[in-house]
């Protein structure tokens, strides 16, 4: 109750004041974690404290209650925000509770809690009261864009992407409209690929993958996924990588309106002429990037390109036909280069997942992420590329610490506390290693946020590269 006196507005105002009803006066609570009556001068209000995420599009809270008794009301009650909108762009922005205040029909006749819905999830129920009685159905939504991983930058004007919420009325359930979250409809990609067969059908998550046999190139197959000027440890806290350490990892840098290079995102080498990064970081809405406008540069741990190393000009884009933006199913983008590379000791492709190696993978394994993305020192990028070790969540757990709605048939789940994927980390690989070759098995794609920047509390949500192998061996070049 002390955090409710705490806040600002009306119950700030009436501190000392407000005070929870007496328990012999209460209808039975279904939810008492997220709801709660109070008392001022025998009139009563509700209190409701729901986790949202700005991740959702729309956070929509359904309250429903029951009241003894047959009315036909002019005023149904009312769901409103309890806090001014700075304190609700603040509580959303950390991840805290969002409070809503209820006012009822009867203000000095609570009616019984009968169901709480948040985004169709319901959170807790009841049964309603025999009759004769009367159903009360509130609403709110709250309207939030997100932020994938590649565009938490606070640059404004570079590829920063910063949330906005619109903090809307409530409105009784009898004078809703139909409300439908907007599909986001992805633009044509500026270039002309070449035909290409159409993306596999999702796999069905307890099987293997069994994709048409596609002809591997086989000097990839004797090269890839293995360092050769050195060997990165297994264990790793946040370290920084020396050159030749994972040798497939790329940046990828946006051509200004000045010619100069900005590094906006990361990307896996796969072939002598294919990178694989996030769609995401080409293509949002109010975001386009053409591959003309892209430089890829490889054989570096640094994003300095006055360094040893090599820049490619990219001369085409393929976008996986499943792609949508925030959204890390399909968050994948093929990237041709206008020129091959020679493999060496700095430039090596990193292996593709295929059948030897599990599907599932069980809670708890251990993977590797690496990128040049911001770091706890408040950094928007580090100078250096740096990797750490992050441990695979099960999708079970990974729906109860994230948004339901981002996990999802092809996503793949990890974290680790205190470390992991950050801004401009994305599009980066999600790897796994096994007796000295590396493995790709996801791109990253989409993290959660707290105080401007990434919670790493939660997890990390990537692409499941394994769930697309067959579009992928499909569509990249050799």
């Amino acid at each position: 109750m002390e955090s409710v006196l705490l806040l600002s507005g009306i119950l700030l105002s009436l501190h000392g004041l407000i005070s929870p009803i007496s328990a012999q006066r209460l209808p039975t609570i279904a939810c008492p974690q997220f709801f709660e009556y109070l008392s001022y001068n025998q009139q009563f209000i509700g209190h409701i404290a729901v986790r949202h995420d700005p991740q959702y599009e729309s956070n929509e809270l359904v309250v429903e209650f029951s009241q003894y008794g047959a009315y036909q009301w002019s005023f149904v009650g009312s769901l409103t925000l309890m806090d001014n909108p700075e304190v609700t762009k603040f509580r959303l922005a950390n991840g805290e509770p969002v409070n809503y205040r209820v006012d009822f029909p009867i203000p000095g006749d609570p009616p019984k809690l009968t169901k709480i819905t948040l985004n169709n999830e319901v959170l807790c129920s009841a049964a309603q009261y025999p009759p004769p009685k009367t159903a009360i159905i509130l609403r709110h939504s709250l309207l939030s864009t997100t932020v994938p991983l590649a565009f938490l930058d606070s640059r404004r004007g570079q590829s920063g992407f910063i949330p906005q919420w619109d903090l809307g009325p409530s409105t009784p359930a009898a004078k809703l409209p139909d409300y439908t979250i907007p599909q986001i409809q992805v633009p044509a990609p500026r270039t002309t690929p070449k035909p290409r067969p159409v993306a596999q059908q999702q796999t069905n998550l307890n099987s293997r993958v069994n994709p048409t046999p596609v002809p591997i190139d086989q000097t990839l197959t004797t090269v890839c996924g293995r360092e050769r000027a050195v060997t990165t440890p297994l264990i790793f806290q946040g370290q920084q990588l020396q050159r030749g350490q994972l040798p497939w990892l790329v940046g990828l840098f946006e051509r200004g309106t000045d010619n100069g290079l900005i590094f906006f995102c990361g990307g896996s080498l796969i072939s002598s002429r294919t990178v694989l990064s996030a769609a995401h970081c080409f293509r949002l809405p109010g975001r386009d990037l053409p591959a003309d406008r892209a430089v890829v540069s490889l054989g570096r741990n640094t994003i300095d390109i006055i360094s040893e190393g090599e820049l490619r000009e990219v001369s085409e884009l393929l976008f996986h036909d499943a792609y949508e933006a925030f959204s890390a199913n399909a968050d994948m983008v093929l990237i041709r280069l206008a020129k091959k590379v020679i493999f060496n000791d700095y430039i090596v492709p990193i292996c593709l997942w295929n059948e030897n190696y599990p599907l599932q993978l069980p809670a708890g394994y251990k993977m590797y992420v690496a990128g040049w993305g911001a770091d706890e020192n408040g950094n928007v990028n580090t100078q250096f590329s740096k990797i750490t070790d992050t441990n695979v969540v099960s999708e079970s757990d990974c729906l109860r610490e994230s948004v339901r709605s981002l996990v999802q048939p092809n996503t793949i789940c990890a974290k680790r506390v205190g470390a992991g994927p950050c801004a401009s980390d994305g599009g980066g690989g999600l790897m796994l290693r096994d007796n000295n070759v590396w493995l790709l098995r996801g791109v990253i794609s989409l993290g959660l946020q707290k105080n401007n920047t990434c919670d790493l509390n939660r997890p990390s949500i990537y692409t499941d590269v394994a769930k697309h192998i067959a579009w992928l061996r499909r569509n990249m070049w050799d």
